[in-house]
Order: C-alpha cells, then sequence, then structure tokens
C-alpha cells in the first residue's frame, strides 16, 4: 500500500529540492567528474561539462536539508528515539546499495573501481570505515561520514540535556567554523566537521524559525552562516589565477556563480519559512523525496562500472556517450525505486520499532506542525 500523501503539514518542497539535489550529483558524476578523471570514456558536449561541473553543490544544499530535518528530529526526542530514527535510515538501504555496488565492480573486469578485500566491505557495513583504516566502498560515501559526525554530536546534545539551548552550541559551532577557515586545522575538521558547521547550523536555524518565528540571535547566525558558506565554497572552488577568471562560465568552476548558488540555498529556505501554505504534496514529490537516499547510494561507482562493460560492448560506440549516460541515470533511479519499495519501505518501520521500542516510539510527541514532515537523509 502507498504511503498517504496528502499531509496538510508536509513541506513537499523539501522533496522536489532533495531530489534535484541528488540528479545534481549524479550529472556531476556522469557528466563532468567521471570523463574528466577517464572513469567514463567519454566527452560531454562544452555546455553539458559546463553545467555539471556546479552538480558537487547539491551535497552542500543535502547538508542544509539534514541540518533542517534533523533539528525536527531531535525537538522532543529521548536519545534512544534519536538513535532509532537515524539508524533506520541510514543502514538498510546502505548495506543493499553497497552490496549491489561491490557485485557489480566485481563481476565487471574493467570497472574502474574494485572492492579492495572483505575487511573493506566489513568495515562499510558499519558506515564508519574510516574508523577501521579502510576507504568506502563507494566514492560517493564520503559525505555520510560528515552527516554520522553530526549526527553524533545532536545525540550528544540531547543525551546531556542540552537540545534546550541548541542555539548556544549551534552558534559556538559557527565559531569553531570560523576559526578553522582562518587557520584550518585537521583535529578540528576531522571531529567537527567544522567545513561543513555553516550549512547543517544554516538548516538548523531554517527550522527554528518555522517552529517558533524570529528572533534577532537567529537573524544574525543565518547572516554569519551565509557568509561562512560561501567562503569555505570560495575556497573549495579553487585559487582565483586572474580577475578575469570571474568573467569567463567555459574554464572549470566559476566562483561568482557558486556564490549565486549558495545565495540561492539560502534565499530558497528563506521563502520556505516565509511562505505560509505552501505546495502542495503529491505522488510524485513524495516520490522525489523518497528516491533521493537510494539514488545518492548507488549511482557513482556502479554507474562507471556498467559505463565501462557498455564501452567493451560496444554500445557506446553505437549508441554514444552520452545516450549511455542518460540510460545509467534511468537504470539508477529504477535501481534506487526498488530498495525503496523492497528494502526501505519494509525494513526500516520495523528496525526502528525494534531500536526505539513501543514504548518510547509513543511515549514523546513531535510539535503538531512537524509530526508529518518526512526525515530523509539527503
Amino acid at each position: 500500500m502507498a504511503e498517504p500523501i496528502a499531509h496538510s503539514n508536509r513541506q513537499p518542497e523539501l522533496d522536489w529540492l532533495r531530489g534535484l539535489a541528488a540528479l545534481a550529483v549524479v550529472q556531476f558524476h556522469y557528466f563532468h567528474k567521471g570523463p574528466k578523471e577517464g572513469w567514463m570514456a567519454s566527452q560531454p558536449s562544452a555546455l553539458v561539462d559546463a553545467v555539471a561541473t556546479y552538480g558537487y553543490l547539491g551535497v552542500h544544499l543535502f547538508f542544509m536539508i539534514s541540518g533542517y530535518v534533523i533539528m525536527m528530529s531531535a525537538s522532543g526526542a529521548s536519545l534512544r528515539q534519536f538513535v532509532a530514527s537515524r539508524v533506520s535510515r541510514l543502514v538498510p538501504a546502505l548495506w543493499v546499495c553497497m552490496t549491489l555496488t561491490a557485485l557489480i565492480e566485481l563481476w565487471v573486469p574493467g570497472a574502474p573501481f574494485k572492492p579492495e578485500s572483505w575487511s573493506q566491505y566489513l568495515a562499510n557495513l558499519t558506515l564508519l570505515p574510516g574508523w577501521f583504516g579502510e576507504e568506502p566502498i563507494d566514492g560517493a560515501y564520503w559525505s555520510l561520514a560528515v552527516e554520522i559526525n553530526f549526527y553524533m554530536w545532536v545525540a550528544l546534545v540531547i543525551a546531556t540535556g542540552q537540545i534546550r539551548h541548541i542555539e548556544k552550541c549551534l552558534l559556538a559551532w559557527l565559531g569553531l567554523s570560523l576559526v578553522n577557515l582562518v587557520r584550518p586545522m585537521y583535529p578540528v575538521e576531522l571531529y567537527t566537521s567544522a567545513h561543513w558547521a555553516p550549512l547543517f547550523s544554516a538548516g538548523a536555524f531554517f527550522f527554528l524559525v518555522h517552529q517558533s518565528g524570529w528572533t534577532l540571535q537567529r537573524r544574525v547566525a543565518l547572516g554569519f552562516s551565509l557568509v561562512l558558506a560561501c567562503l569555505y565554497a570560495w575556497k573549495e572552488a579553487g585559487p582565483l589565477k586572474h580577475v578575469n577568471e570571474l568573467l569567463s562560465l567555459t574554464t572549470g568552476v566559476n566562483h561568482l556563480v557558486v556564490m549565486g548558488i549558495m545565495l540561492a540555498y539560502f534565499l530558497f529556505f528563506f521563502r520556505l519559512v516565509r511562505t505560509k501554505g505552501g505546495m502542495r504534496a503529491s505522488r510524485w514529490s513524495d516520490l522525489a523525496g523518497r528516491l533521493t537516499y537510494p539514488l545518492y547510494l548507488f549511482h557513482q561507482n556502479a554507474g562507471y562500472a556498467l559505463f565501462s562493460l557498455a564501452a567493451a560492448s560496444g554500445l557506446v560506440l553505437a549508441w554514444g556517450a552520452t545516450t549511455v549516460a542518460v540510460c545509467l541515470v534511468l537504470l539508477a533511479l529504477l535501481v534506487a525505486w526498488l530498495v525503496n519499495v523492497l528494502v526501505e519501505r519494509r525494513v526500516a518501520p520495523w528496525l526502528r520499532r525494534r531500536i526505539a521500542g513501543r514504548r518510547t516510539m509513543h511515549s514523546t510527541r513531535l510539535p503538531a506542525k512537524t509530526t508529518n514532515m518526512r526525515e530523509e537523509l539527503p
């Protein structure tokens, strides 16, 4: 039975935004990163490459959405409830998509990436392979480590009863992010994800505005978050060799375009929390939200391997690299749908009940205006 979608308190704008962010990351890997690094033997048109170049910023949008939704998930929740919501959301799809990726890489002789060992596979099942000295099986999984780091700090805030002081905690995190920007420190970046603090914090503050309105502190915090997010994004875009690069859209990443995209993210959330009523939920918005996570998990290394298979079989030569890449996008969407229907929607609710316990599942209620909001990992 399909999930009900006609919830008056849902925010389908977030579902559409998740879907667009996921597709941006997919196009970045298939039409820019893969061809550039030689993992996909194709040469997209200059226009396609120029657009796909900015797809990596979809991850930044994911982190903002995560800050918004995790703040909602933490409000009024016990530690056990919060852990149950995160584990049930992360684990089932990850285990299935990671296993599919590993099997495809082993099956395709010319796959650019291969699982290194059983220990790597087993370490990845924990979601924290770096703790065991192993690399992620799929390159896209790097963002999961950042997400989990954020979850752990939120869990600590809940466990210590500091959720009522969450705004002070977020401001302190932003201050640490500023210090890390001025003088980067590897341990600080590793254990606090200071690089990404402006995005998570912005999402969290926007949720607080949605929940209880604007305050001077929230306005200042969001302005500070925007400035920091733009400064970090500027650094990620690489050094600016000459001012004339700001006028070119064909010489790699344009810093001004990056700034414009970051500003657009903040403006979207500003409109989201300001608009009363908003967009109506539909089956399509619901589908966009549900497919985001498995699509993100499956598409990258598996897509590179399948493209290599298509090239070896002559399909790339016969159909064209762009056509094959588009077919791989459609295939990734199909796999994401199957994983959601057959795994996430069946296993995740059961796993959540098992971890949270029947009593704790009903002991704490979220604020009425947020009870129907989907909990999603980007």
